[in-house]
């Protein structure tokens, strides 16, 4: 139909503009109309008005997406067990930092307040990690409708806004403490790199979220990998070099534990959906 592929290549952009309209969301409605005009088309109709009555028949971008939103099937399980898992997390750190005590009046609180929003940040990256990995454990089993997926997707864009902005400024705040307790921002120690490292994957995953580069199994995926960022950033073996030299002592067979399994999960989360599933002959 030559007339049908210029029509939708103008009507997605129009129809992604609505708020939470998720590229799989699109898909189903183009599949919809390219049915229905092929419908129309066979009942007489000349294929570019075929096209622009299965557009009208389908509505405005705003009353779908409301649509959509009234199948929405609610947060999975998982989602409800991260967000409750990330309360808790904060909670803890903030109570742990105040019961800690900081020394110096106004170094100890900057140091207060990096210890929480990094740990908050590097937490909430690994909770999205989790997150990733029920997502391709339950694919693999079974796939998941276009409907779930967009609940996915905003639960990754929140996750990973709270991880990267946390991140952020956790990163900063350890700049300004060291540079007014050792008279420098930045000295490239190990643990400053995997900081700045968690920052710029968790940037990417943010950007590649925002203009929809990726799909929601996509940014799923790559959630695993980026908790593998994380575990080296956070808690590889201790350093004895650089002026931050502190770590987890006697982690390196837990860290390639970690390391090694989401990188499976990252591999079943390549395959196709419902590669596990029984299947009775």
């Amino acid at each position: 139909m030559p007339n049908l592929e210029p029509f939708l290549a103008q009507w997605r952009p129009t129809m992604s503009a609505a708020h939470h309209m998720t590229p799989e969301m699109l898909d189903e409605l183009e599949r919809h109309i390219r049915d229905r005009v092929a419908q129309l088309v066979g009942s007489g109709f000349s294929e570019a008005d075929a096209c622009q009555r299965a557009a009208a028949e389908l509505g405005n971008p705003e009353t779908i997406a409301a649509e959509f939103r009234k199948l929405d099937p609610g947060p999975w399980l998982p989602v409800r067990i991260m967000t409750a898992s990330g309360v808790a997390l904060a909670l803890a750190v903030a109570i742990l930092v105040l019961v800690r005590p900081f020394t110096g009046p106004g170094a100890g609180m900057l140091l207060a307040v990096h210890v929480f929003a990094i740990t908050l940040g590097y937490g909430t990256a690994l909770l999205l990690g989790v997150l990733g990995a029920c997502f391709v454990i339950q694919r693999a089993r079974a796939g998941f409708s276009s409907r779930r997926l967009a609940s996915l997707t905003r639960a990754t864009f929140a996750f990973a806004t709270i991880a990267t902005v946390c991140t952020v400024v956790g990163t900063v705040l350890a700049m300004f403490w060291a540079h007014r307790e050792w008279g420098r921002f930045w000295d490239w120690d190990p643990k400053e790199i995997g900081a700045f490292c968690v920052v710029v994957w968790m940037s990417g995953f943010l950007i590649a979220h925002w203009f929809r580069w990726v799909t929601a199994r996509g940014l799923l995926v790559a959630s695993l990998i980026g908790s593998n960022v994380v575990f080296l950033g956070w808690f590889a073996p201790e350093f004895p070099q650089g002026l931050q030299a502190y770590g987890f002592p006697n982690t390196a067979w837990l860290l390639l534990a970690a390391l090694i399994l989401n990188c499976l999960l990252t591999i079943l989360g390549l395959a196709p959906a419902g590669c596990l599933r029984s299947r009775k002959v």
